[in-house]
């Protein structure tokens, strides 16, 4: 008696029931009158993918993009069941062929994506994810891990735009919950961060998860005793299975040890975990921190060393041309203004001093983030944090034909117009001043664009912060940075050395053509008369009572998120823990005291 053929919908109804073996059997006997039916190869593959049989899906999907080679839904699945097989190199290979077929297909390039950000390419991952997108703005997943993606590469705007509508996504998984956090935070959203964290913690029902990363966020805004009541509802790391939340919550542990000055608890914490797995770069920046407060400067430098190691792999990903050049990448590109180039900009209106933004310049690490705290602790002055808008304006001027700095003195008073629009429309985003608030713009590297400000605004007022350059450099090199262009600068001392340099000599050039407004500020001579230099730096900003300034570490303590390396220090009075620190490091300074001996002797420190 011949046994009757199954039918299509009774396989459909076995995978619905959640019966793959029953689905695979009904599927592979169907294929046996008709081995080219496409519908019942897939439905077979889908079985055996529910079984997490891969080399059995690899093969069932393969088969379909020979059936069918135009098809891009083939090519897609083979790309996903080659990457949950991992073999990334392959599945790549099956979603570009994907996209060739068609170049805008959402759902093909959020895969693609993703594969990238598995990869940790961030670069790659955030153009397809934005793709994806723009092709199709109902792709929740891609917007989070795209915004994830564009933190990396230190697109802020980029990430902003991805993630506006957060609060109309309500079907997100916990990977989707943590992720969305981090991006609010990483672009300084803190408040929506923790009210996403929070909600979680209400609706979750995996609350260790949620509650380490809230835990995080306390610390990261100053609130040290609500992350301390965090950490008492935390299981002990000994009792978690998961590898990858237990690491998390060992680093909880730490980070709030190393808060309460338990610097030993903190590295007996931290230590067994360089021995495991393979640890990223902050892990390592932190295990530097601990065994430096530890006295351990060969021990921190080798930290160090892992870390710088870490994020060049990440940098390699993101940044392999410049990484290939050899460039150094702070001054590449920027000659300076000559006597000549300035004779030819004509002139145009320009804002007053008062109608200017009070600009804080000077090399990272050097001081900024508590002379914006200084400033910002002063009624009628209004700090921003740290933002990348004049880089922003460089780039409208690429759209106006010209190159920075190079065609300045192009620019007429209607365009020069536009581009101060454009700085405080994207101000405006971040900051609303009340009348007759002044602007605080705290961003080192805006040394690099001072003759964009020069141009724009020739009256402000500049504040240029100055620190003992091998003090600078090495709290730099002990520094994690985001930006992947730093990671490379940082990568190593003698690079960094160079980087400094280079940037001091650039300032130094323009300033001698430019003669612009400013105050040099020694962070060695704050610390030793912090009163007086407040009152001087208030005459110069035209700032009547300074005595604001005085307790800027208790305003800073109220201004949560602060985004800067030192979001832990701004908070303390003044101290001189950081004076001469980079002589405990001598040995590791020495090799690039010659690079730094020019400015060194400019600025009158001593060796």
């Amino acid at each position: 008696m011949q046994t009757s053929m199954p039918s299509v919908n009774e396989i459909v109804l076995a995978l619905q029931q959640q019966q793959p073996e029953t689905a695979e059997r009904l599927a592979t006997k169907y294929l046996q009158g008709a081995p080219a039916d496409e519908d019942v190869l897939l439905l077979l593959g889908l079985s055996l993918q529910s079984q997490q049989r891969r080399e059995e899906t690899v093969e069932v999907f393969r088969k379909l993009t020979l059936l069918q080679p135009q098809s891009v839904l083939h090519w897609n699945n083979f790309g996903t069941v080659l990457r949950e097989a991992g073999q990334p190199e392959q599945a790549e290979a099956a979603y570009r062929r994907a996209l060739a077929i068609d170049p805008a297909d959402s759902a093909v390039l959020e895969n693609l994506g993703l594969l990238f950000y598995d990869r940790a390419d961030y670069a790659a991952a955030r153009v397809c994810l934005i793709g994806a997108c723009d092709a199709n703005s109902e792709l929740i997943n891609a917007r989070i891990y795209g915004a994830s993606a564009c933190c990396e590469c230190t697109d802020v705007p980029g990430a902003e735009r991805l993630v506006a509508a957060w609060w109309r996504w309500t079907a997100l998984n916990l990977d989707q919950v943590l992720l969305l956090a981090s991006v609010m935070a990483r672009t300084a959203h803190a408040d929506t961060a923790e009210t996403i964290l929070l909600r979680a913690l209400n609706q979750e029902s995996d609350k260790t998860r949620v509650r380490v990363r809230l835990l995080m966020l306390y610390e990261r805004l100053n609130r040290v005793a609500e992350a301390q009541a965090l950490l008492q509802q935390l299981p002990r790391p000994e009792d978690v299975a998961d590898a990858g939340l237990q690491e998390e919550i060992i680093n909880a542990f730490a980070a709030l040890a190393s808060r309460e000055n338990d610097f030993a608890k903190a590295r007996d914490l931290l230590e067994p975990l360089a021995h495991t797995g393979n640890p990223g770069s902050d892990f390592y920046f932190a295990l530097a921190r601990v065994r430096e407060k530890l006295g351990d400067a060969d021990g921190a430098m080798d930290a160090l060393g892992r870390a710088h190691a870490r994020q060049m792999e990440k940098a390699a990903l993101m940044i392999p041309e410049l990484i290939a050049s050899g460039a150094e990448p702070l001054t590449t590109g920027l000659e300076p203004v000559n006597t000549q180039s300035r004779q030819l900009w004509p002139e145009i209106p320009a804002p007053s001093a008062a109608d200017s933004p009070i600009y804080i310049m000077g090399f990272p690490r050097s001081g900024t983030t508590m002379l914006e705290q200084m400033l910002d602790a002063v009624p009628g002055l209004r700090a921003m944090d740290e933002q990348p808008f004049l880089q922003s304006v460089v780039e409208k001027m690429r759209e106006f034909g010209m190159d920075y700095p190079r065609d300045l003195h192009r620019l007429d008073a209607q365009q020069a117009e536009q581009l101060r629009k454009t700085y405080w429309q994207l101000v405006h985003t971040t900051v609303r001043l009340a009348p007759g608030e002044r602007l605080v713009d705290k961003n080192p590297l805006n040394m690099l664009r001072l003759p964009l400000v020069n141009r724009l605004y020739p009256d402000a007022r500049i504040i240029f912060a100055l620190r003992h350059p091998c003090d600078v450099v090495l709290s730099c090199y002990m520094q994690s940075f985001g930006a992947p262009a730093f990671m490379l600068l940082c990568s190593t001392l003698e690079r960094l050395a160079q980087g400094y340099a280079n940037a001091m000599q650039r300032w130094l050039q323009n300033v001698e053509v430019l003669s612009p407004q400013i105050m040099y500020l020694r962070h060695e001579d704050l610390l030793a008369d912090f009163a007086g230099t407040a009152r001087a730096l208030g005459d110069f900003i035209g700032v009547d009572d300074a005595e604001p300034m005085l307790a800027f570490h208790e305003h800073a303590r109220g201004k949560g998120y602060i985004a800067t390396p030192s979001y832990a220090q701004v908070i303390e009075p003044v101290n001189r823990k950081g004076v001469d620190r980079w002589r405990r490091y001598r040995r590791y300074m020495e090799p690039i005291l010659p690079i730094l001996q020019p400015i060194m002797e400019h600025w009158g420190y001593a060796d």
